[in-house]
């Protein structure tokens, strides 16, 4: 593995997210800054930038797209960015710049660091300097020790390195730990506060994320079983949660314990992550506990790995069932718990998911669903589905199809993991799977394996669409099929976040799930029409997901850019001619992702500052940005028309 500077590293990528971000999201437009073209920049810039590489004298590079982002700042200083129009946004910092701070007086300049920036952007237009704190917002404030956890603990993965050796040689269960820590080292791309777990001391950070690979002792706590509601796969024969988690022995144990203690008749167990017994328990349930309807036992059952979603667990022996439970650390501006209203609209939306699988052959045989309804949630007399306390305490067993981990031919590979790099890029799955196929690492073989890739990710979820549904396939949630080197199909985990467009689903033969949802609470799973439904396509699945594996395998294999987005962009037209729509809705698909000037953009980094903290989900709002394929056609036609100038 290469040597990597983990602090330098970290800070690099936080940074491109954040100055990125605030473009996108017009957090730069009202400063008093200016727009340099990168051909009429004096010599203090030419001269000082540390990028200055970039401007060779001798050089017949054209630079004159380019732009330096200079902002003024107080006694003499200036902040200078050196920016690049974008595919998925105007405009963006040219990876791996620094954001730079002059001093005109002494022509002297360093490096700012990601907080400084963000809090002289906090503090424009105000009298204060960037230090004072009383001028801060609770939203501000809130940002910033997001961004402070952020850079620390990314710092900390980056330094620990991943194993990636000999993937190839590994079982199926085994490669698919290794996918899930590799995708934890990003966390969600383009968030500059999404490395974050806000509440993890740094010793509880190194056990408890996926990427240390620490074995996790879980604890267990029997609740009344009068006090427990449990989910659509729990049934009078289906055994206990202990039965689907542990050994024979170590459920001896528990059972032994529970019976001694006169507990077998009245309470259930279920497991406890132990950063929540320690930490989230004694706050939120302190009476529970006194009131003996909550009791902590002693029984000690096997280790689990955390996975990239923390507070998902991997079996550490052969088993195809996984585990869900609740830790109230905040990341990506919200609570991680797990209450039980969730799972409830994830059994609901599970039911939709078989029913599309029978309604269409290729759903059939390349759509895989996690098994998510064995679950138990503390729910006492009185409470609701929407009260605090009650979603602190539940579990989920997360069963993946056993014949799938079984399969030796199988790779399950999160979205995620592919648009990851590794902090050396001395590897990435690419290159495994150009070996098996025997392909030579080149563009042209790289952009065709990128895609096949496409064609199965969207023949699967343009199914899905038509059907009048729409998973949250961001990189963490949707996980690939491969099956002997074939791009087979799509694994889908989290089945609570299933977008639906009711009118559809009823001209298909299906009903609207009647999902729960708090009365007076704006939602995001119910949409009008498919044209509104798109909006997840076009941002989790498109903007996000797939960016970021054209950003990795671009950086990784020195491939273009542009040209994978120009094969996405052909992928995708063609499943949209293969898939049956109607045409209506195959003109509707056509407009909006081909013609359309402007797509819709999920904002990320305003909304956690209005929000100021809080219970809820991850926090986000709209705007729009450019469409990637009106961006990519263009690029082309322009290279077309250099290279005719030149002959």
């Amino acid at each position: 593995m290469k040597p990597v500077n983990a602090q330098l590293y970290s800070q690099q990528q936080i940074m491109q997210s954040l100055v990125d971000g605030c473009l996108v999201e017009g957090l730069l437009d009202n400063l008093d800054s200016e727009w340099i073209p990168t051909t009429e920049a004096d010599d203090r810039f030419t001269r000082l930038f540390p990028f200055a590489r970039l401007f060779p004298i001798d050089s017949d590079y054209n630079d004159s797209a380019k732009r330096i982002w200079h902002w003024p700042q107080e006694q003499a200083r200036s902040i200078a960015i050196l920016l690049q129009p974008g595919i998925t946004q105007a405009w963006e910092k040219v990876p791996k710049t620094p954001v730079v701070l002059f001093n005109h007086t002494d022509d002297q300049w360093h490096s700012l660091e990601p907080e400084d920036f963000a809090r002289r952007l906090f503090a424009a237009g105000t009298s204060s300097n960037t230090s004072d704190e009383s001028s801060l917002t609770q939203g501000q404030k809130v940002f910033l020790n997001a961004l402070s956890d952020s850079l620390w603990q990314a710092a900390s993965s980056v330094a620990h390195q991943v194993d990636t050796e000999a993937l190839l040689t590994r079982s199926t269960a085994e490669h698919f730990t290794v996918m899930e820590q590799w995708a934890s080292l990003l966390d969600r791309p383009y968030h500059p506060t999404a490395k974050a777990k806000q509440g993890l001391s740094e010793t509880e950070y190194h056990a408890y994320m996926a990427e240390f690979n620490a074995p996790i002792v879980l604890h267990w706590v029997a609740i009344n079983t009068s006090c427990l509601i449990s989910g659509a796969g729990v049934g009078e024969e289906t055994p206990m949660p202990v039965r689907w988690l542990a050994s024979e022995a170590s459920v001896k144990a528990l059972e032994q314990e529970m019976d001694e203690r006169g507990l077998a008749r009245t309470h259930t167990a279920i497991p406890v992550h132990p950063w929540q017994h320690e930490h989230a328990l004694p706050h939120w349930l302190q009476e529970a506990f006194e009131a003996g309807n909550c009791v902590s036992l002693a029984a000690v059952t096997e280790p689990w790995l955390a996975t990239s979603s923390l507070r998902s667990l991997a079996p550490t022996v052969a088993s195809p069932h996984f585990l869900k439970l609740p830790m109230a650390i905040h990341s990506l501006g919200a609570s991680r718990y797990l209450p039980a209203v969730k799972m409830i609209n994830g059994d609901l939306s599970a039911r939709l998911l078989h029913n599309a699988k029978a309604l269409d052959a290729r759903l059939a045989e390349g759509l895989y669903l996690c098994d998510e309804g064995k679950w138990w949630a503390y729910m006492p007399a009185g409470a609701t589905l929407f009260d605090e306390a009650p979603r602190h305490l539940s579990a989920m067993v997360r069963s993946y199809p056993a014949d799938l981990l079984e399969d030796a031919a199988v790779r399950l590979v999160p979205m995620a993991t592919l648009g990851t790099p590794l902090p050396g890029g001395e590897h990435h799955v690419f290159d495994d799977w150009l070996a098996q196929r025997g392909m030579a690492a080149g563009p042209a073989s790289v952009t065709a394996l990128f895609g096949e890739l496409c064609d199965c990710f969207f023949a699967i979820n343009l199914r899905m669409f038509r059907l009048g549904m729409l998973a949250e396939v961001h990189g963490q949630n949707a996980v690939l099929v491969f099956k002997s080197g074939q791009c087979h199909g799509l694994l889908l985990r989290d089945h609570d976040s299933l977008r639906i467009c009711v009118e559809r689903l009823e001209q298909h033969g299906m009903q609207d799930p009647c999902y729960r949802i708090k009365q007076g609470h704006s939602n995001t799973l119910y949409h009008d029409s498919l044209e509104a439904l798109l909006f997840w396509l076009q941002t989790l699945a498109i903007q996000v997901n797939l960016r970021a594996i054209i950003d990795t395998l671009a950086e990784h294999f020195g491939v273009p850019a542009h040209g994978l987005w120009q094969q996405l962009a052909a992928r995708l037209k063609a499943q949209i001619e293969v898939v049956p729509f109607d045409h209506h809705d195959r003109d509707m698909l056509m407009k909006q992702l081909f013609e359309q000037e402007q797509w819709p953009y999920k904002r990320l980094i305003a909304p956690i500052i209005e929000r100021a903290g809080g219970p809820g989900s991850m926090p986000f709002g709209t705007s729009s940005t450019c469409n990637p394929f009106v961006r990519v056609s263009a690029l082309a036609k322009d290279t077309a028309g250099e290279a005719l100038t030149a002959n």
